[in-house]
């Protein structure tokens, strides 16, 4: 009479032989459906597979935050400058300007990025960027800053005093006037005067004895100039 531990051995070997013969069956198979060759290159595969410690690469779908550019000049009479912001580390940074990408450039380590020398076209310029990372994800454009590109001087016109008038006793302080363009600050010998927001300025003026030189200066926003000068005479 069998014991039970050799009942138990008899199982297991049992099912190991079962095993083995469903093996050997599936080897005859992929024998006949992909011949040796075929076999012994699909165990390599797989031997490789399992051996190999890489992770399988993910795709990123994750699309960049959108970038920040710098607040720009209100305007310039420059035709180039340079615009700086940041974004995240090591991504293509496009520069549009009115929708057409002009130049571009790749963040540094800290997110930081700058495109020198941009050229302007006359008048107003709406800048914008963004980001590109490795896969492909672009961000959402940036905050739109905008800059007028001027470089005409501004008009200057002294109606009063004309040049080489002589003023007498009570004429002083005489009365100077003009106009030159809206939002342009006006300097006399150094000294501010108020221009209106029609482009208008008028002042009461101080005269010394003899010849008095009036050096007028008109600057816009751009830093574009205009200086006149002129003369005028005072006898007490």
């Amino acid at each position: 009479m069998q014991t039970r531990l050799q009942r138990k051995h008899e199982k297991d070997s049992l099912r190991q032989a079962g095993r083995y013969i469903l093996l050997t069956l599936v080897a005859l198979f992929l024998v006949v459906k992909f011949g040796l060759p075929g076999l012994i290159r699909l165990a390599a595969f797989i031997g490789d597979l399992k051996s190999s410690g890489q992770p399988i690469e993910k795709t990123d779908s994750l699309a960049p935050a959108a970038p920040t550019l710098l607040p720009l000049l209100e305007a310039t009479n420059s035709a180039k400058i340079n615009l700086a912001g940041y974004t995240e580390a090591g991504v293509t940074v496009k520069l549009n300007r009115g929708g057409i990408v002009v130049e571009e450039t790749i963040s540094d380590t800290e997110g930081n990025f700058e495109f020198k020398n941009a050229v302007l076209k006359e008048g107003n310029n709406e800048f914008f960027a963004e980001a590109v990372d490795s896969q492909g994800n672009s961000s959402e454009p940036s905050k739109t800053q905008l800059t007028t590109y001027d470089n005409t001087p501004p008009q200057l016109t002294i109606d009063q005093p004309k040049a080489g008038t002589r003023f007498f006793d009570k004429d002083s302080p005489m009365t100077i006037s003009g106009q030159t363009e809206v939002d342009t600050s006006l300097t006399i010998n150094g000294k501010f005067v108020l221009v209106d927001s029609e482009g208008k300025f008028s002042t009461k003026w101080p005269l010394a004895e003899g010849d008095n030189q009036l050096d007028f200066l008109a600057r816009d926003p751009a830093g574009n100039e205009t200086k006149k000068i002129l003369t005028v005479n005072y006898t007490p």
